[in-house]
């Protein structure tokens, strides 16, 4: 009876906190009160058979990939302005990602966005911001408002350089925790046409960890156990060299045989040790190092 109590007091009070400052949605975290991951894929295919997918011209054979991870933008956004500010000033980044929860919760979408906007763009050249769902960028219903402004969550892009060698970047959408059946099918799919091309390096970039070595996360840490294992075979057999991902906050490193799994730390301002990756594209294996903002 008490512990009943106690509950019902805390969901109470949760339901009493302004929304707009409060990051909790409770149903969300336990059902999901977005779009679910099928419906999200097909949201993503409508757009990718309508628009394509994006090709990215660099300036020369070598150039740098600016990524980020866990912004969550909410009463402020230093940190998210500098790096944006960086990636623009860097005329040899064509380049920069988003792995995830650009915003803390809902009703900050276009406080994220406005930098994006109105920070002015090196002149000397283009560059080009992708992004890819975390799990808070789906809390509060908030899915819509993510296609809204950002149209995809599950697509490719591809960096050509001069010489006409190429690099893909795929972007898997694991704001759920999971895959899906049909994510599976695509990423299988564009895994299987990639490796009948002449791709420099293959990278794929997504939200939730691949591995976690600690349980700092909780359940949360991994997806299922059963799509972690084909997920690891399919990256080993179509010979992608990175994973770029997010969530946990806190940099990790691991060495998968032929590639490496890159759990990027957190830019929220409010991190303690805030950072972001920048990595080297070039004819030798993929080079990268981790910037403070």
């Amino acid at each position: 009876m008490k512990k009943t109590i106690i509950l019902s007091s805390i969901i109470a009070l949760l339901c009493a906190c302004n929304p707009d400052t409060w990051n909790l949605d409770v149903t969300g975290m336990f059902s999901g009160s977005s779009a679910g991951i099928d419906q999200r894929v097909e949201d993503s295919f409508d757009y990718n058979n309508k628009n394509g997918f994006p090709h990215i011209y660099a300036t020369a054979e070598s150039y740098s990939v600016y990524v980020c991870t866990d912004t969550h933008v909410d009463r402020t956004r230093d940190n998210w302005e500098k790096f944006i500010q960086a990636y623009r000033a860097d005329a040899g980044c064509p380049l920069a990602l988003h792995l995830g929860d650009l915003v803390n919760a809902q009703n900050h979408w276009d406080y994220m966005r406005r930098p994006v906007d109105s920070i002015p763009a090196n002149p000397t050249k283009k560059d080009t911001l992708l992004v890819v769902a975390g799990n808070h960028d789906l809390y509060f219903n908030q899915w819509k408002e993510y296609v809204r402004l950002w149209k995809t969550s599950t697509y490719y892009a591809i960096v050509e350089t001069p010489a006409g060698k190429q690099d893909l970047y795929i972007f898997v959408d694991t704001g759920e925790g999971i895959l899906g059946k049909k994510q599976t099918e695509w990423l299988r799919t564009t895994l299987n046409w990639a490796n009948t091309q002449a791709f420099r390096h293959i990278v794929v970039c997504t939200h939730t960890h691949l591995f976690k070595l600690d349980s700092s996360q909780g359940i949360t840490s991994n997806m299922p156990l059963e799509e972690t294992y084909a997920l690891l075979h399919l990256l080993k057999q179509h010979k992608v060299e990175m994973f770029w991902c997010g969530h946990d906050h806190s940099r990790e490193v691991t060495n998968l045989g032929s590639m490496t799994a890159i759990i990027i730390d957190a830019l929220f301002d409010r991190e303690p040790q805030p950072a972001y990756l920048i990595a080297t594209m070039a004819d030798a294996p993929i080079d990268y190092r981790f910037v403070k903002p």
